[in-house]
């Protein structure tokens, strides 16, 4: 046995023992073993290896063949997951917690390495709650689809895990208000470099969130509005989204739903981005930028406890641009975000997904099977960021996963 490398293992594991004697700190590991095979039925925008699917790529001919219209499938087990919830001793007058949770589904160049999904630590008051650390974007948290895929609902439901100072304030039993500063990690904003935190970093204003929830022992309701500033380059681009949900539960039954109204949330990797609408007279150097507008919305529906079975509604539409997108060299349009082609100057101008589910639940483990149909219209960009000569295609995706869950 090579010491050198079990000599770090013995010393945390001591200083482990030693910190649990002078504290009344507990940790309880929890976690699962997920595999998921999947078919796709045509080539999809995805992340991850495909575990997480986003929508079908539009046509690409090459010598007259559509090369994105190619079947796939995959087996996969690096949604297997680890994580741990701490509970400590009273600071400051307040009960604290933490979190640490982990899966296997960050890139290197072993493949697939050890990736932070959760750390932060928490102080909850009677009234008062304050997070500090890498979570859920507050878009995406308290009601999400009843889903078994990786992608959770998305493009239609906002995705995004941030570093984040945030606090809640209970303004009575059942109503709460929360505030959050964010600032972008592994989700990050698109622009003239690739998908990359720099424009957020470089903005020095952090993404604010504010948002109003009711919650009762069945039903949830909140409304939030999220502000944003970039600097992709010299020029800032600021932009506003709102949600809207509402979910009823009781322990055999749940129906969801969510509205997202955004502008530039190719972050939470929704539909939608930002653009050039004036260059300088060099039709090259930009001088201000312009948003997307888009609306999505899903509901989604589930029955039962050991069996359930459920279904997942979408739909995300293009509202075009708050200005006129300017023509520079080459009279292209330039924007970023999901759902452009720069090259082909095509344009996702609607989506659609339905997506059945059944799980069947045992102690300790869990079978899902999810069929998947999500449609995508597609056209030619316009100045005002719509699309013309739509045209259709369609991804139909078969999901099965177990996971052995501890």
């Amino acid at each position: 046995m090579n010491f050198k490398k079990l000599f770090p293992l013995i010393l945390i594991t001591i200083s482990t023992l030693a910190f649990s004697q002078e504290s009344t700190t507990k940790i309880k590991f929890y976690g699962y073993i997920g595999n998921d095979f999947f078919f796709n039925s045509r080539q999809n925008l995805e992340l991850v290896d495909g575990t997480v699917q986003l929508f079908p790529k539009p046509i690409e001919l090459s010598a007259g063949v559509d090369k994105n219209a190619v079947a796939q499938a995959e087996m996969l087990s690096i949604n297997t997951r680890l994580g741990m919830d701490i509970a400590g001793d009273s600071i400051l007058g307040a009960k604290s917690s933490g979190k640490i949770e982990a899966d296997f589904n960050g890139f290197g160049t072993s493949y697939y390495v050890l990736r932070i999904r959760q750390a932060y630590m928490k102080l909850n008051w009677n009234k008062t709650e304050l997070l500090i650390g890498q979570t859920w974007h507050p878009l995406f948290e308290n009601v999400i689809p009843a889903t078994f895929s990786s992608n959770a609902g998305g493009p239609f439901q906002p995705f995004n895990r941030s570093p984040q100072v945030r606090l809640k304030y209970k303004l009575s039993s059942t109503l709460t208000l929360t505030g959050a500063a964010l600032y972008e990690m592994q989700y990050a904003s698109q622009g003239p470099l690739g998908t990359i935190n720099t424009y957020l970093k470089d903005a020095l204003l952090p993404d604010l969130f504010l948002g109003l929830e009711n919650k009762t022992s069945h039903w949830t309701t909140g409304i939030g509005a999220d502000f944003k500033t970039i600097k992709p380059d010299a020029n800032s681009i600021s932009s506003l989204s709102g949600i809207a949900y509402a979910q009823y539960t009781n322990p055999k039954f749940q129906l969801k739903g969510k509205v997202t109204y955004g502008e530039n949330l190719s972050d939470q990797l929704m539909l939608g981005g930002y653009g050039v609408s004036k260059f300088a007279a060099d039709s090259t150097t930009v001088l201000k930028y312009t948003n997307f507008n888009n609306l999505s919305s899903w509901i989604s529906a589930a029955y039962g406890t050991k069996i359930q079975v459920g279904i997942v509604l979408g739909l995300s539409e293009n509202l075009g641009t708050n200005d006129m997108l300017d023509l520079g060299k080459g009279k292209k349009i330039t924007a970023y975000g999901y759902g452009f082609y720069s090259t082909t100057q095509q344009i996702l101008d609607k989506l659609y997904r339905i997506a059945p589910h059944v799980d069947y639940n045992l102690p300790n483990m869990k079978f899902a099977l999810e069929y998947d149909l999500t449609k995508a219209t597609y056209g030619t960009i316009q100045t005002n960021g719509s699309a013309t000569n739509p045209y259709s295609v369609s991804n139909n995706r078969v999901l099965a996963s177990v996971m052995y869950i501890f």
